[in-house]
């Protein structure tokens, strides 16, 4: 574990106490109404707010955003557009900032995190610098390390290095999570995330016990129920990769048999696994067949798509249809230069 990650690590424990001025902060959740009132502390795993009298703690598992009474207009504006995706229009927003002139720590901060986040999530999808964008989130995680945005930051570095090819390292980004998170559905996501990085990094065994663990937890909870069924996919793939392919497709089947099939993050995921377990037993059609499941049905999946449009386009190849195989590696380079998929050969 080098310097970084050891800083990381020790800062992680550590409350930064804010202390907003104006009475009309608002914390908003997922769902619901947003909390109004005066922000008086943020932690890594709680916003407290004084509302109405009471002073309520919210987790930061909850929290979709936090906004300030006397944060600047143009760090709401960015705030606004690096949540809906235009990542580059709210870098433009955050450089007309004066962060000088914030006399407010955790409102400094969120320019210091949206500016972060958003080179990052440019590096993801549009093919941005991966390497100055960890350098950036960690700068902040270092000097921030009370932020309400920790385990967000800590996400999205796994990502980063995800998407760099470098799994060992986006494997104990994600175990960071799973190790400090208080919430046991959060720790699940955490451990099926380090799991599929395990399984990149070919450590098939550490993969499978990771997804072992999240099936064997004694959570029922919807979101509970959503880890393991992508923890059945995971260990779907490490099947299939240790020469057990079949059983992998058997697993594949009966989930898809017996789900939603309106869950593009989840039916995404499976037929790729589908794929790579046909690849595995040598049924190219069925192959393309999943794949294809994937290209035309669960597109919006950002993570699945470019994961199917790569192996469509060997596996066309590999049934003479070179026509398909350009359009599949087209549209991948032009729709996901930042995706790891798009850079393999």
């Amino acid at each position: 574990m080098n310097r970084c990650t050891i800083a990381i690590w020790c800062l992680a424990a550590i409350a930064l106490p804010g202390v907003a001025k104006a009475q009309n902060d608002q914390v908003f959740g997922r769902t619901g109404t947003p909390t109004r009132g005066l922000i008086t502390k943020v932690s890594p795993t709680q916003v407290t707010i004084q509302a109405t009298g009471a002073s309520v703690d919210i987790d930061t598992k909850d929290i979709q955003r936090v906004t300030f009474g006397d944060e600047p207009a143009e760090l709401r504006t960015a705030r606004d557009r690096a949540l809906a995706g235009q990542f580059g229009d709210a870098l433009e927003e955050l450089k007309k900032v004066n962060a000088a002139t914030i006399k407010n720590d955790v409102i400094r901060a969120e320019v210091g995190y949206y500016t972060a986040y958003s080179q990052g999530q440019l590096a993801l999808t549009e093919g941005g610098d991966k390497a100055a964008a960890i350098t950036l989130m960690m700068n902040f995680i270092r000097e921030n390390p009370g932020t309400f945005h920790y385990f967000e930051g800590v996400e999205l570095l796994g990502d980063l290095h995800y998407a760099s090819g470098e799994f060992d390292r986006a494997a104990m980004f994600y175990g960071l999570i799973g190790s400090k998170a208080p919430w046991p559905e959060y720790q699940m996501r955490a451990s099926v995330l380090q799991a599929r990085s395990q399984a990149e990094a070919g450590n098939y065994t550490d993969a499978l016990a990771s997804f072992d663990r999240v099936l064997a937890s004694g959570l029922n909870t919807a979101a509970a129920v959503e880890q393991k069924m992508h923890a059945t996919v995971g260990r779907a793939v490490c099947l299939a990769a240790t020469n057990q392919a079949e059983e992998g497709i058997k697993i594949i089947n009966d989930l898809i048999a017996k789900n939603d099939p309106n869950d593009p993050d989840l039916f995404g995921r499976a037929y790729n696994a589908l794929g790579a377990c046909y690849v595995k037993a040598g049924a190219t059609k069925e192959a393309l067949l999943a794949y294809l499941h994937t290209d035309v049905l669960y597109f919006t999946n950002r993570q699945a798509h470019p994961e199917a449009l790569y192996n469509l386009a060997k596996l066309w190849d590999q049934v003479n249809r070179s026509d398909r195989a350009v359009r599949a590696r087209s549209l991948l380079q032009s729709r996901y230069p930042g995706s790891r998929w798009a850079s393999m050969p």
